[in-house]
């Protein structure tokens, strides 16, 4: 090494550019850093190689999403850093707690959560601000002593420096200046604390380093809506705590589902345990007309115990992810753990069920009293005004008219004498309906881990849960997007939207039998009918040999032949109108209805074919109604049905021919065209073949 090779590293080798030279070459966080440039601190703590800190820098995808965050103050921009070296991201082993709790330069404190994803992969949370360790790989940078991370949202709300009651007591305006929050709101709540001192000061009042909660703080106007506010005691405060070391924002309980359930505490002999009977958790909902989602804190209880009701309460977040010295603090709308309404009065109060209260409305005391009576407990599904609005315009004009229908369809979401909640929903799960005629069917879908979704089937509508288990004094009720026993589609459309009918469709999709699935006029007799519609599983029962002949491109009269076989024309037939038919004519051919314990089964004796119907395989469209079943109803000699049909065709021909015309001249030709139609389709002799065939 020559001497020049020497001096050179001697000077320059062992120079590091600092964090804000960094940044200057980082194209995604330009924006940051320009925040950084307006304040001399924050500037000055990025060009300080020595100092011992940890930044987390929003990139430029935050401030394009979230453009308020352009306008951070200083104290707003330094409670992004950190005042000392959080080394435990870049470990990649999991913690012995879940959050570490870190101080800002702003005296403040910053809760860093960890999440395990799977054995060994993880994910961080600073505030409710996610680690970009998955977007990127250059997610960490070390400069000297200094430490910067990438997040990619919002870190969330500048830190109030004091406890959850500080913040609730506190009564100086001077404290919430330039801040996006305030307590003035929390009037009511401020209050019962000062009645159960305990708790204030054990919980809401307790030292950082004691145990660190999450607070869901209801304002105001959540305690005008408890019709008895001597149920408000120690247990619902205590309600509305998480806990200890349960930190969570709303970005990492969203996360993987948001399906995390948290213990509530509870108060009990001076020791703060555990209650699983009722559970925290908070969920989102997204508006689908404007795409925003707003987010839910929701308690749940399991079992019945004290004053707090099977079911879950709903409370609407209105200011999250509010920092404090002992956790963190969400305000609510409501109070969780007190279930003081009736079904109707819930409805009435619920801005996105206007439609459903008219149509009740217009019904009268008919259906209401089931909503509105305390003695016994219902379910009730209730449709947003969101699947009214997806009705088509005829069918909603004869919804409106015909009173009867509407009565029907009503009851058809009202469920009597029973507490269904989700915990007991099963894809097994079948309960009866005030309709007394028709019954639900659930199905419960689970995708991607921990994202459970409930579907509830009645009628032929097939539609999610949004909101579930809301309690109230006399049962529950689960929000739906959809009305139950309304037809929206076609039956055309319907199977080409509907995933386990797809090798039904593609087949039907070169035949002009779609034309009739997908009429013009609706809701008319003459265009009703019924479909016993194949799965995919189905046609896997086939020999391949016959599917692919069938599906071969000179067969489509052959293959026609066979879907109309699964059609009846004129009428539309319910699931339970099957319990009233022994048979049912298809095609002119008698297909037997046979009851196989709680199933019913169609039996073709010709073919000697038996294909299930599916239960809860019943779909509703605007010209009849479809069925799944579990087989298709064909055999081979239907490859020869074209042929015979053909034979048919040209016979009558010549029957017409011989009977509207004398002329030795005319016969001749007569005979003629019969010979070439025949000659060109091959036929078979009128054998054996004609007797197998359909007629």
């Amino acid at each position: 090494m020559t001497r020049f090779h020497f001096i050179f590293l001697l000077f320059f080798g062992a120079v590091q550019p600092d964090l804000w030279t960094e940044m200057a070459r980082m194209e995604d966080l330009q924006q940051f850093r320009a925040l950084c440039g307006r304040y001399t601190v924050a500037q000055a703590y990025m060009e300080d190689t020595n100092a011992r800190i940890t930044v987390f820098c929003p990139v430029d995808d935050v401030f394009t999403y979230n453009p308020d965050i352009r306008a951070l103050d200083q104290k707003e921009t330094l409670s992004h850093i950190v005042d000392t070296q959080v080394v435990e991201l870049g470990l990649g082993k999991k913690w012995e707690k879940q959050t570490l709790v870190r101080s800002t330069i702003n005296s403040g404190y910053i809760y860093v959560t960890q999440f395990e994803n799977n054995p060994g992969n993880f994910s961080y949370f600073a505030n409710a601000g996610r680690v970009c360790n998955h977007e990127t790989n250059q997610w960490g940078m070390i400069s000297g002593e200094e430490y910067l991370y990438k997040i990619c949202t919002p870190i969330g709300h500048r830190p109030y420096p004091g406890t959850a009651l500080s913040f609730i007591r506190d009564r100086e305006d001077y404290l919430f200046i330039d801040r996006q929050y305030n307590n003035r709101d929390l009037n009511d709540l401020r209050d019962i604390l000062d009645r159960v001192p305990d708790i204030a000061l054990v919980i809401y009042g307790s030292s950082a380093w004691n145990g660190f909660h999450t607070f869901f703080l209801p304002n105001d106007k959540a305690f005008s809506k408890i019709i008895d506010r001597n149920r408000v005691d120690r247990e619902v405060l205590l309600a509305h705590v998480t806990g200890i070391n349960r930190v969570l924002f709303t970005w990492p309980w969203m996360y993987d589902g948001g399906l995390h359930y948290y213990p509530s505490v509870r108060f009990s002999s001076n020791i703060i345990e555990d209650n699983f009977k009722l559970k925290l958790v908070m969920r989102n909902i997204t508006d689908r007309r404007t795409g925003r989602y707003d987010l839910w804190a929701v308690s749940e209880v399991y079992e019945r115990y004290g004053q707090f009701r099977r079911g879950s309460v709903w409370a609407k977040i209105l200011v999250p992810n509010i920092p404090v010295q002992n956790g963190v603090v969400h305000i609510i709308d409501n109070v969780l753990g007190i279930v003081t309404n009736t079904i109707d009065q819930l409805l009435m109060d619920n801005p996105k069920c206007t439609t459903l209260m008219r149509y009740i409305n217009q019904i009268g005391q008919i259906v209401r009293n089931y909503f509105s009576a305390t003695g016994g407990l219902v379910t009730f599904f209730a449709p947003w005004d969101e699947g009214f609005d997806r009705i088509p315009e005829q069918i909603e004009r004869r919804l409106l008219r015909d009173r009867i229908w509407l009565e029907q369809i009503l009851k058809l979401h009202i469920v009597p004498a029973k507490e269904l909640t989700s915990d007991e929903i099963t894809n097994e799960t079948m309960v009866n309906t005030v309709d007394n005629m028709r019954q639900l069917y659930f199905i419960r879908g689970e995708w991607p881990k921990n994202n459970i979704t409930y579907y509830v089937i009645g009628g032929g509508v097939k539609t999610a849960i949004i909101q579930e288990n809301v309690a109230a004094t006399n049962g529950i009720i689960h929000y739906i997007e959809r009305v139950l026993g309304v037809p929206y589609q076609s039956l055309w459309e319907i199977l080409k939207n509907e995933t386990r009918l797809q090798r039904s469709y593609e087949m039907l999709t070169n035949l002009q039998l779609k034309y009739t699935l997908d009429p013009w006029q609706v809701l008319t007799p003459e265009q009703n009918m019924t479909f016993f519609v194949p799965i995919d599983e189905a046609w896997g029962k086939v020999p391949p040999s016959l599917v692919n002949r069938m599906n071969d491109g000179k067969h489509g009269l052959a293959l026609q032949y066979v879907f109309k076989r699964h059609i009846i024309q004129g009428q539309a037939l319910m699931y339970t109108d099957l319990r009233e038919r022994t048979y049912v004519m298809m095609n002119d051919e008698k297909v037997v209805i046979r009851r196989r314990g709680r199933y019913f089964e169609l039996y073709w004796p010709r073919g000697n074919r038996v294909a299930r119907i599916i239960e809860g395989g019943e779909i509703a469209g605007i010209n009849g109604f479809m069925h799944m079943i579990d087989n298709v109803l064909i055999y081979e000699p239907d490859l020869r049905a074209s042929a015979t049909l053909v034979q048919e065709t040209a016979g009558t021909i010549l029957i017409l021919a011989l009977v509207a015309f004398n002329h030795r001249r005319l016969l001749a030709i007569s005979l003629i065209v019969f010979i070439l139609v025949s000659s060109y389709f091959e036929l078979v002799p009128l054998t054996n073949a004609q007797d197998e065939s359909i007629p």
